[in-house]
């Protein structure tokens, strides 16, 4: 029995059905638990999503490095049905996910044949990178679909409705090529042109990807000298040219508000001036860095891949063992028919990828090969000016075609090796990327899901604390966390904890520690934040009344919850302390916060020793961007500062009390004397001070005696 006689029986619709379900099961499999928790990454996405369901509309939002919008739209959508949970921004992943292997199976059925698309899609569906990318909430995993989508539909707008050239002749396959300067419907390219718009509203890469389009088109112009007449020559390089044309301005009228936006705020986008560092090196003569991050990039297709347990298993190239070495061949193959459909013959010899098959034809498989080919760099761009690090999403632009080229070496070796037992071949194929499928599987569920690194990166110990408290938890709650800012642990809250009983705020405990003004307060201490020796007196009234439950190698363990009187906790902690030189019991700064007291370690110190300094401060309404300070002021310097806030003041809640530890190292070559140790309180960035009711932006606690340093005799 012959492979084309055999063809029908693979049934494609039955197939990516089937590879379709695979892939949504490994990606919706316990997705509440792996990752095991969430990154304030993904927790942002979130909040942000759940901003933008209660009303909150933008073109940009300023969130960390900057972000555009596109993703968080669509996961706020998500989010009336699942409400605020971090299942909502997983869901749009998976559904993008899905959405990229249909997509790409789609095209490259077009471009190739059913066995190149259907194996493409088997690598999409259980290859790890794929696997990964789906089950984050990151908006990058939201351009490949997009774009693939785009393509898709620019490739239909120019080569017609089933997307390939109709052959010259050979085997009664058709009559000539009679293309009409553009399709019959021009849908197809006003939805590329929407789709590759709405691209730039998702990721950086985007802003690279699109000159993929006018590539193909250029090699289109080239391709055109193999077709018979010459007006037929004219008429598809013309229509792609014009398809080209409306896709562009498509899609720059759909961008153009976003990238208006941002040209008038150049400020916005700080990872644009992080990421182009090595290019402005270049641009200066010094080509060293982007020289060293390229030649590392190289190695992460089989050799070593991204060391980041965030993203990857730390090593593991993209394409391990087998797919490695058939993803070069892959690219042999694409260079071969990339290079071969740009002789000058009014017809050639090429394997009809659909068939296994050799005709005297023209079809799409070599404009097909040269837009992979070049997809593949346009995606692998970014990393070559950035290097390895966290190249799983900053290469994201490559991963829809990356698995086109295992499976074109794979038909061709078919095409060049096997004449018989197609079944057996079939078997072979299922066989191999089921091994896959589960290597992927057991590497990201077993090693990569479970390991101690991965749950500290994606903050397991904190929401398995959250989750505590919505269960369990009531009154006023303070968590400390390593990460207490607006966009950290305050993000991953809103998506786990939603107990109305319970009134969480967050602190450093390794250098402050937060009372909350509520006789029945929770106080949470990880293993992460323990602490420091001189904030422990004030936690003597506390009572340890539970250790939530974590694994042996966990890293950031224990978890204690203790029990406060915050009022007693608060009279027993000032009791402890003095107030200013001369001065009332409290001092007030802006009606923000006011000084209740200190304690000084010691009243003199010698130089190169350290002193520590714990202030106290009634909280009275939110300060966002506060921050302390504590000077060792000398008449024209200072001779030691401490700078910084355990709370930040974006959280604060009105009547509680912070202890801020302050540690002063005092240089080696200051002068003995009588120095005054003086707090104030400013905001970043601007670092405007706050003033007393007196108008000075300063207080002055006492004066630290620096004795002369011992002599050595």
């Amino acid at each position: 029995m012959t492979v084309v006689a055999r063809l029908p029986r693979l049934a494609p619709r039955a197939w990516i059905t089937l590879i379709l379900l695979v892939a949504a099961a490994l990606r919706l499999v316990a997705l509440d638990g792996a990752p095991p928790g969430m990154t304030h990454d993904e927790a942002d996405h979130g909040l942000t999503a759940l901003s933008i369901r209660d009303g909150a509309r933008a073109l940009y939002f300023p969130i960390g490095y900057g972000r555009e919008p596109l993703y968080d739209y669509a996961t706020a959508v998500v989010m009336h049905a699942t409400g605020p949970t971090i299942l909502a921004p997983r869901l749009t992943s998976v559904y993008f996910s899905l959405l990229l292997i249909a997509a790409v199976y789609a095209w490259a059925r077009r471009a190739f044949g059913a066995p190149v698309a259907l194996l493409t899609a088997a690598g999409l569906a259980g290859g790890f990178w794929p696997l990964m990318t789906a089950r984050q909430a990151l908006r990058s995993s939201m351009l490949p679909a997009v774009f693939a989508l785009a393509v898709l539909f620019f490739w239909g707008g120019i080569f017609g409705e089933q997307g390939r050239t109709p052959p010259l002749s050979g085997r009664g396959l058709g009559r000539g090529l009679r293309a009409p300067l553009l399709p019959r419907s021009p849908a197809p390219l006003l939805l590329a042109g929407l789709l590759l718009g709405l691209s730039f509203y998702i990721c950086l890469p985007a802003r690279v990807l699109w000159l993929a389009l006018p590539a193909l088109v250029g090699y289109l112009w080239l391709w055109r000298r193999l077709i018979t007449y010459s007006t037929e020559r004219r008429a598809l390089a013309t229509r792609a040219t014009r398809g080209l044309l409306v896709t562009l301005v498509i899609a720059a009228a759909v961008a153009a508000p976003l990238l208006l936006y941002l040209a008038a705020r150049p400020a916005l986008e700080v990872r644009v001036g992080e990421l182009s560092a090595p290019l402005r090196a270049a641009a200066g003569g010094d080509f060293a860095p982007l020289w060293a991050n390229a030649t590392a990039a190289l190695r992460l297709f089989t050799i070593e891949g991204d060391q980041t347990w965030r993203y990857n298993v730390p090593g593991r190239p993209l394409l391990p063992g087998a797919l490695g070495w058939l993803f070069y061949a892959g690219l042999l193959v694409a260079g071969w028919l990339a290079i071969k459909g740009l002789k000058k013959k009014e017809s050639t010899d090429f394997t009809d990828f659909n068939s296994f098959e050799s005709v005297k034809s023209v079809d799409s498989s070599s404009p097909g090969a040269f837009l992979a080919l070049v997809w593949l760099a346009l995606g692998f761009a970014p990393v070559l000016v950035t290097g390895p690090g966290l190249a799983t999403t900053q290469a994201i632009g490559m991963l829809p075609v990356l698995y086109v080229f295992p499976a074109l070496a794979l038909v061709a070796g078919y095409r060049v090796l096997v004449t018989r037992h197609s079944s057996l071949v079939t078997l072979l194929l299922v066989v191999l990327y089921t091994a896959i499928a589960i290597g992927a599987a057991r590497v990201y569920f077993g090693q990569w899901t479970n390991h101690p690194e991965v749950r500290v990166q994606y903050e397991t110990t904190m929401v398995t604390t959250l989750r505590y408290l919505d269960a369990h938890g009531r009154g006023a709650a303070a968590v400390s966390t390593i990460t207490p800012g607006q966009y950290h642990t305050p993000a991953v809250a809103a998506l786990t904890l939603h107990n109305p009983a319970v009134r969480p705020r967050w602190f450093d405990g390794r250098e402050s520690l937060l009372l909350p003004d509520a006789p029945d307060t929770t106080l949470v201490i990880p293993g992460f934040t323990p602490i420091p020796a001189a904030l422990q007196p004030y936690l003597a009234a506390a009572t340890l009344t539970n250790e939530l439950p974590m694994r042996p190698d966990d890293l950031d363990r224990p978890i204690r919850l203790y029990a406060v009187d915050g009022p007693a906790a608060i009279a027993a902690a000032l009791a402890r302390m003095r107030t200013a030189d001369g001065r009332p019991p409290t001092a007030a700064f802006d009606d923000r916060l006011e000084l209740l007291g200190y304690e000084l370690s010691t009243p003199t110190a010698r130089p190169g020793e350290t002193v520590t300094l714990v202030t106290a401060w009634r909280l009275r309404q939110p300060l966002p961007g506060a921050a302390l300070f504590a000077h060792v002021i000398a008449p024209d310097a200072l001779i030691a500062q401490a700078d910084g806030l355990g709370a930040p003041g974006e959280g604060w809640a009105a009547g509680d009390v912070l202890l801020q530890l302050h540690t002063l190292t005092l240089p080696a070559d200051a002068v003995p004397g009588n120095y005054p140790l003086a707090v104030g309180v400013y905001t970043r960035p601007d670092g405007a001070r706050l003033r007393l009711p007196d108008g000075a932006d300063m207080l002055t606690l006492t004066t630290l005696t620096l004795l002369a340093p011992e002599s050595d005799g």
